[in-house]
Order: structure tokens, then C-alpha cells, then sequence
């Protein structure tokens, strides 16, 4: 074989490869702050419900999670759609690490060490992701529930896309974190939102995180 031979092969190889992953490249989604690990937790006892301002006090800690630049989701409450948050100085949303009072499931062994907190019914955390195109998508991310009874995890969580259901997943108390994966589809490109919410009134606790959108 001749050198320009071999170049012209080489040319095409490389030209073949890059019209090959290029499609798959174009529709790779990007979502901010996929673990919830971007924003550390700064309450010494690791976790922070979303609140106004920093606080931590050993009861009801609140960090103010969603002006924090990286941190890419918005939590709320009561209000379930996107757009519209509203916190509850109560409970609702924050985030938790391993080992806290809140008694989230075991870390060990995960590709993450933060989760968001989903307690209450209207609990919600969600994001504008964009980079779609037309076309079918895979969402997956672990979702387990709070290790125990006193404060239970029998929570449900939905998953939406653009404020519509796409799943439902029924938790019961010692739910460990599970990877979960559900099919939906979008019409059009561009910016569409992602969004989990808990929907079971009182003090019910799910977590979720290592939230992924990829293109099937």
C-alpha cells in the first residue's frame, strides 16, 4: 500500500468516526449539577432543608441552596409545577449527605454523596435542561427512602417532563438507593425541564440523585 494511500485511509477512517458519534454527541444533555454535590452542605450535621438564608440550628437547618451559583436546581414546595417556588420553613426540600439524622439510605459504594431531600406532599426540585432534540430519551437516577419507621420513607415520587408525569415510583421505608430509568419523548429541541416531587402528605422522605437524560 502507498503512503497516500494509507493517508486517504486514514482520512476516511476518521471521517467515518466522527459522522458516526457526531448525532450521538450532538444530543448528549447536559444537566447541572447531575449528584447535587456541587454546592457542599455547610450545617455540621449534613444536611439543610432550602431556606432564605444560612442557618443551622440542630433542628431544622436551612441553607439557601437555590441562589447559590452552581448549585443549577430549584427545590420548593406546595407549588408542584416549574417556575414557582415557594419554601416551607417546615420541611420540603434540601439536601443531605451520608449518615444524618435524617436517616437517609446507605452511601456506600454510590458515584455520589449528596441527595435532595423530597419530604412532603408538593415537594419538588426541578431544572431548565437544555440541548434536546426531537426525539425518544432515557431519564435515570437513584431514588431510595428514609431507613426508618419513627420518621418513615413511605413517600411517592413522580417524575415529570415539562410538568408531565412520564413516572410514579411508591417508596416504603428502608428502600435502599436504587438506579431507576424511565422512557419519554420530546416533540421539539432546545430547553425542556426535569423535575421530581413527592406528593404523600407529612412527614414522609424520599432522596434522590445522579440524575441522568440520555438520548436512546
Amino acid at each position: 500500500m502507498s503512503p497516500c494511500l494509507s493517508k486517504i485511509t486514514l482520512a476516511c477512517f476518521l471521517l467515518l468516526i466522527l459522522v458516526t458519534i457526531a448525532p450521538a454527541a450532538l444530543a448528549q444533555i447536559n444537566i447541572v449539577n447531575f449528584d447535587f454535590g456541587a454546592v457542599p452542605i455547610a450545617c455540621s450535621n449534613g444536611y439543610a432543608y432550602e431556606g432564605p438564608e444560612l442557618l443551622c440550628p440542630y433542628a431544622g437547618p436551612e441553607q439557601n441552596f437555590n441562589d447559590t451559583p452552581g448549585f443549577g436546581w430549584t427545590m420548593g414546595t406546595r407549588i408542584s409545577q416549574c417556575c414557582h417556588p415557594q419554601q416551607s420553613l417546615d420541611g420540603g426540600p434540601g439536601l443531605t449527605g451520608p449518615n444524618t439524622i435524617f436517616y437517609p439510605p446507605p452511601f456506600d459504594g454510590l458515584p455520589f454523596n449528596q441527595a435532595v431531600i423530597l419530604q412532603d406532599a408538593y415537594t419538588f426540585v426541578w431544572q431548565p435542561v437544555s440541548g434536546f432534540r426531537a426525539g425518544s430519551y432515557t431519564l435515570s437516577f437513584y431514588l431510595g427512602s428514609r431507613y426508618s419507621t419513627l420518621y418513615d420513607g413511605n413517600q411517592t415520587v413522580q417524575a415529570l417532563i415539562d410538568s408531565q408525569v412520564i413516572g410514579t415510583w411508591a417508596l416504603s421505608s428502608y428502600t435502599p438507593f436504587t438506579l431507576e430509568t424511565v422512557s419519554f419523548s420530546v416533540n421539539s429541541g432546545g430547553t425542556h425541564t426535569v423535575e421530581f416531587r413527592g406528593i404523600n402528605h407529612g412527614d414522609h422522605t424520599a432522596f434522590v440523585s445522579y440524575v441522568v437524560i440520555t438520548p436512546n
